[in-house]
């Protein structure tokens, strides 16, 4: 009877975690857990499917915390901590044992939070009751992570030449990065993309021209007939040849360095910028 309620309580929860529209991802009921097995496989299931972006966990009543320990060390996904109760409010006129039974969310998620952090678990913790919009919003701004992260799973980025030279910051490590990301970084020679660069018609440079004179606020020596426009058109045209090379190549991004230019003129400048505005 106990655990009947806690699912419908569950249930409740997931579905007005997202009623509002608060949250950027839909929150689904994945199911009451009380053994090991049954967090193995809620954790092993969750990993697998390429449609979870993270987990999400609260202890409604007591939950003995090593029951947890094999499924959360199989477990892949972003992980939120919501320490909560179902009810927002004590009710003082009928509370007995049966409800503090029920609702020993302060108990199972102390429980929890200590395992988590015993197993030194990286994973987001919210506090508050689960309508509170500011809670909600503190969900949402770790959905927006997770959902970033479940992005970079299996992403290529396009790396045009090498790192500056004898720069620290920017050394990056492909292979740490590739492990602790889950995408890789492919090298490039910038004349890659001055080739691609070469191939984009006039038609299309043209448009973007016409696109940056309507979206931005255009200084005149930039516009037709002014002493830089040739800068303008040139930043279009490598705009269209970088969308078309990171396109073609199945990329989410790419870095360029200051020290290789060949068959560049300039980096680009106006195209990372307007890439990045698009997500």
């Amino acid at each position: 009877e106990t655990l009947a309620q806690v699912a419908d309580n569950a249930k409740q929860v997931a579905d007005g975690l997202g009623k509002d529209g608060r949250l950027v991802l839909p929150v689904e009921f994945a199911g009451v857990v009380t053994t090991s097995d049954e967090i193995v496989d809620v954790c092993t299931r969750a990993s697998a499917d390429p449609e979870v972006a993270g987990v999400i966990v609260w202890m409604h009543t007591f939950s003995p915390a090593q029951i947890w320990i094999r499924g959360l060390n199989l477990l892949t996904k972003p992980l939120l901590h919501l320490h909560t109760q179902f009810g927002a409010a004590l009710p003082w006129d009928t509370i007995d044992m049966d409800y503090m039974n029920l609702n020993q969310a302060a108990h199972g998620d102390r429980e929890g939070g200590f395992m988590h952090t015993r197993m030194r678990i990286g994973r987001k913790v919210v506090v508050g009751h689960w309508s509170d919009p500011e809670v909600q919003d503190r969900i949402d701004a770790w959905m927006r992570a997770a959902r970033a992260w479940h992005d970079w799973q299996g992403a290529r980025f396009a790396r045009f030449g090498d790192n500056m030279r004898n720069v620290a910051v920017t050394e990056g490590d492909k292979v740490a990065a590739h492990m602790k990301f889950g995408f890789t970084t492919d090298g490039y020679g910038i004349m890659d993309l001055a080739d691609r660069m070469d191939g984009v018609t006039e038609a299309e440079v043209a448009a973007l021209v016409e696109a940056y004179l309507a979206e931005y606020e255009v200084v005149d020596e930039l516009k037709p007939g002014g002493a830089r426009h040739d800068r303008l058109v040139y930043n279009a045209r490598q705009e269209a040849g970088l969308v078309a090379f990171l396109a073609e190549g199945g990329f989410k991004g790419f870095t360029d360095t200051f020290e290789d230019l060949h068959g560049l003129s300039q980096l680009p400048g106006i195209a990372p910028q307007r890439l990045m505005a698009q997500g």
